[in-house]
């Protein structure tokens, strides 16, 4: 296979997304990954790290990039040979089996909307990610993609995440969940309501309402949500992990105890750190285009692009792509007019 990686994305690039780069590289030696942006910067940064090239490492120039804080559309628009849109375009034509950014969110889902086709049936893309829950992982979809969800949509996050799911973690019928305000079916506004009856007639293993806190517990393997609830989620889980982390440290450091002792929890503190780590988790799938897009945190560190090119090279190789258009062809009225 042959990812692309936008090198000039993220908050610590190109030093961390070529670092990570050379990591993959090194344990996925059969795979090609391809370095997008300013090559001078990124040969500085091989030469820096790793001396000659490894040759499952290609450079790809772009002149261009999109910083953090800059409008998508008009990045989109006025960087043409912007480190984002490049990649992408590469995926388009066939040249790379996916891309992955640490790099402007939005920007990322607006160049794939632009250069990347929908998949057959698809009425809106959807970003998955996984957090960590008491028997595994959970499934969260949308978390930033699509602010505006029809029900339709809400159903079709559910089964494209349930796909995703079963792909990366090797469950045969994940279970799914609509999150609500309530685990009761009587409770959500219209919008939730419609969409839980239509989950409940998809493909799927669709067991009901599911609260915040259900994420965690490990009873749902994928939750949906819209794409504003999502984001919100996925930043306030962040926080708190980075606060519990941070309160217990300086517990322990503080503490007279806690310093003897600190030998004995060094396991139990770096088994938290691990959870609550997103390095761990790579990044989060762009569900519904035509091609891989994976996006990862803007602040992702060589570990976190190591992970998310492993996490790559996995959905590609179990073709999510092909499993959601066999999906949707099967399912009745797949063209039906949204509400």
């Amino acid at each position: 296979m042959r990812i692309a990686l936008d090198a000039m994305g993220g908050d610590y690039a190109p030093r961390e997304t070529v670092l990570g780069a050379l990591s993959a590289a090194e344990s996925r030696s059969e795979h090609t990954f391809l370095l997008i942006g300013d090559r001078a910067a990124i040969e500085a940064e091989l030469a820096a790290n790793a001396g000659a090239r490894p040759s499952n490492i290609e450079i790809i120039h772009a002149s261009q990039a999109v910083a953090m804080d800059e409008k998508p559309v008009d990045a989109i628009r006025k960087k043409p040979d912007s480190s984002i849109l490049v990649g992408m375009k590469m995926v388009a034509a066939k040249q790379a089996d996916a891309i992955v950014s640490a790099g402007n969110t939005g920007a990322m889902v607006a160049a794939a909307t632009i250069c990347l086709r929908p998949l057959p049936g698809v009425r809106r893309v959807g970003i998955a990610i996984s957090f960590p829950s008491a028997h595994g992982r959970c499934t969260v979809m949308d978390v930033g993609a699509n602010l505006n969800c029809k029900p339709v949509h809400l159903c079709q996050y559910g089964v494209m995440g349930s796909i995703y799911h079963r792909a990366l973690y090797n469950v045969e019928s994940p279970r799914v969940g609509m999150l609500n305000v309530g685990e009761e079916d009587s409770k959500g506004g219209p919008t939730i309501q419609e969409a839980a009856g239509l989950l409940a007639q998809a493909p799927i293993r669709f067991v009901g309402m599911a609260e915040g806190r259900d994420i965690f517990r490990g009873e749902h393997d994928v939750v949906v949500c819209d794409g504003f609830t999502g984001n919100a989620l996925l930043k306030a889980i962040e926080g708190y992990g980075e606060l519990l982390t941070g309160i217990l440290g300086a517990s322990i450091s503080d503490d007279a105890w806690g310093r003897l002792s600190s030998n004995l929890m060094k396991p139990a503190m770096e088994k938290l750190r691990h959870i609550t780590d997103f390095a761990e988790y790579g990044g989060g799938l762009l569900m519904g285009v035509d091609g891989g897009v994976v996006i990862c945190h803007g602040r992702s560190n060589a570990r976190a692009i190591h992970t998310a090119l492993q996490m790559t090279l996995d959905l590609v190789a179990h073709d999510v792509n092909g499993s959601i258009v066999e999906a949707f062809r099967n399912m009745p009225n797949p063209a039906t007019p949204e509400k």
